[in-house]
């Protein structure tokens, strides 16, 4: 109860509020659908490059390729791509990298434009709302021809309602998108650091495999140097 007007009554007399409302379920809707999905792709990017690593380093690059596809976090998909295309040179497999983070960035941002959004134009439609309750509050006071403080305090408590519901609204917008901000940054630098992780890690394997092998003993020959192994980064 608000005064003498039920929370009923209060969003039949004033339409803003029903919008209000409709933002309200919009935006924690919003926020749990990107709850769900960090949680969902939360995943050990240290671990997933542990165990690449080590498949890498025993020579085996389709074992690493499959460890990164059954990791199913985002760091396991852009090091997917990587392997998958580990015979390219090492600009275009930065590349090629460079857009697999692109796209999971793209994916962590969606509907964050929602929370954004909703942090923006709560604040607004409550005033909206709080003007256009005054307005009739004064406009009925001038059609009856009575009224006093009580009546005027009354009628703007009530129009008053629509900017509290707004700032609420606004506030849980503004905390969920930066919340979210921050732990997409934080990933899109674990994504980063497991580009460079995999693109050393393929470098130096490159190197020790390309590195003269020692002279031969009985024909004191010096071996020819063997090629990278295919499929790794030349």
């Amino acid at each position: 109860m608000f005064g003498e007007m039920s929370i009923v009554d209060l969003f039949i007399a004033s339409p803003t509020m029903l919008v209000l409302l409709i933002c309200s379920i919009v935006t924690l809707g919003f926020a749990v659908e990107r709850i769900l999905y960090f949680a969902q792709s939360k995943g050990d990017v240290k671990d997933c490059i542990r165990k690449i690593s080590s498949k890498l380093q025993a020579g085996n690059l389709n074992g690493a390729l499959d460890a990164a596809k059954k990791d199913k976090s985002a760091a396991g998909r852009v090091l997917a791509q990587g392997l998958a295309h580990a015979n390219l040179g090492r600009t275009q497999l930065t590349d090629r990298m460079n857009t697999a983070i692109e796209l999971e960035q793209v994916e962590m941002e969606r509907n964050l434009g929602v929370l954004g959004t909703m942090s923006n134009i709560a604040p607004l439609l409550g005033l909206f709302g709080t003007v256009v309750g005054i307005i009739r509050a004064f406009a009925a006071i001038a059609r009856t021809g009575s009224g006093g403080s009580q009546v005027v305090a009354m009628g703007v408590s009530e129009a008053l309602m629509t900017t509290a519901a707004g700032i609420v609204v606004a506030v849980i917008a503004t905390v969920f998108f930066n919340i979210f901000v921050r732990k997409i940054r934080t990933r899109v630098v674990d994504l980063e650091d497991a580009r460079e992780e995999l693109l050393v890690t393929l470098a130096s394997i490159s190197k020790a495999a390309q590195a003269p092998r020692p002279q031969s003993n009985h024909t004191g020959a010096s071996a020819a140097q063997d090629p990278a192994p295919a499929g790794f980064l030349s």
